[in-house]
């Protein structure tokens, strides 16, 4: 079977028009689709055979022909509906097949791990709190320095991001624990682990890094029975989903010295409201979402080189990159 139609879903940025240009050149044989709202999309769902995009419960009741359905991001989302996730059940249960774009992402994201990293060490956020009171205070720092040859970082999720991640800290000699089910070993890591067998080893981590996505096994994984059991001079970074950490008691461990900060670029809530206690908390380094600065043609060609792939892929009748586990979702 090959593909004669593919949707674009709403809503419609610049990102997804480049993307339906190249498709309309690469594959002028087949019909490319754009549904401006809801309202199109119900009207025509039922002979879209490929989507790009979030479809929602209603439409895929009548989704009869939908055989692939890209999802933009590498995890799953809040969606317009500000309550259900990416995946629900009717999607689960659906025979479409789910694929996503991981392995676009890792540089850039790696460097900015290892930019808070470096930063939360050395405690940059205390000496740059003194700057701003124009103190000369060689003893700004209200925890001790993290010497990274010395270091242990655990980095939950040793997906593309996180072997990224590993094969950095290793190049600054760190100890290197990887929390992944996929993987028994990987070049770069010193063991790896399970997420049940994180408390065994959490008391030994210096430097621990989410990248995971958020799921129902990783909601408020990061809480404060888990940084209870850290060093207090830990330090905590997540790029993965915001709502796989409680911000709150974040907050309260920082607060109370249970470990010593954080550098976060992802939240519960995004905007982070502005009368959030984190913007205030020591310690804390706060970037709003944007670990892809500036990195916007490289991440858009990588993204589509795996759709144009996995049109080849469905044409040839070939099993497509990146499926996703539609019940783990991810």
């Amino acid at each position: 079977m090959k593909l004669t139609n593919f949707a674009f879903l709403p809503p419609l940025d610049d990102i997804k028009k480049e993307l339906l240009n190249r498709l309309k050149n690469d594959f002028p044989e087949i019909e490319f689709l754009v549904f401006e709202d809801e309202s199109e999309v119900l009207e025509n769902i039922h002979i879209i055979q490929a989507g790009y995009g979030w479809i929602s419960p209603e439409a895929i009741l009548n989704a009869r022909e939908l055989k692939w359905l890209a999802n933009p991001d590498s995890g799953s989302f809040v969606n317009e509906s500000g309550k259900d996730g990416w995946f629900y059940k009717e999607l689960v249960e659906h025979p479409v097949v789910v694929t996503n774009p991981r392995g676009i992402y890792f540089d850039y994201i790696g460097n900015h791990v290892m930019a808070y990293l470096l930063s939360l060490s050395k405690r940059f956020p205390d000496f740059l709190e003194a700057q701003r009171k124009r103190s000369w205070n060689k003893n700004a720092n209200r925890h001790k320095a993290i010497h990274l040859d010395e270091a242990t970082v655990m980095i939950v999720g040793a997906g593309g991001i996180g072997q990224e991640v590993g094969r950095l800290c290793k190049a600054f000699n760190m100890n290197v624990i990887g929390v992944d089910p996929k993987f028994k070993k990987l070049k770069h890591f010193d063991k790896l682990i399970t997420q049940k067998e994180i408390e065994e080893e959490i008391s030994e981590v210096d430097v621990l890094v989410s990248t995971v996505m958020h799921t129902p096994e990783t909601h408020h994984m990061f809480n404060l029975e888990l940084f209870n059991k850290m060093k207090n001079s830990s330090i905590f970074i997540n790029v993965g989903r915001g709502k796989t950490t409680s911000l709150d008691d974040l907050v309260n461990a920082i607060e109370n010295n249970i470990i010593s900060g954080a550098g976060l670029d992802v939240f519960e809530e995004e905007p982070l409201p502005s009368n959030h206690k984190l913007w205030t908390t020591p310690g804390v380094i706060i970037t709003p979402h944007v670990a892809l600065l500036d990195a916007g043609d490289t991440i858009t060609n990588r993204r589509y080189e795996i759709i144009k792939k996995n049109i080849n892929l469905f044409n040839q009748g070939k099993e497509l990159h990146n499926i996703v586990d539609k019940e783990k979702w991810y």
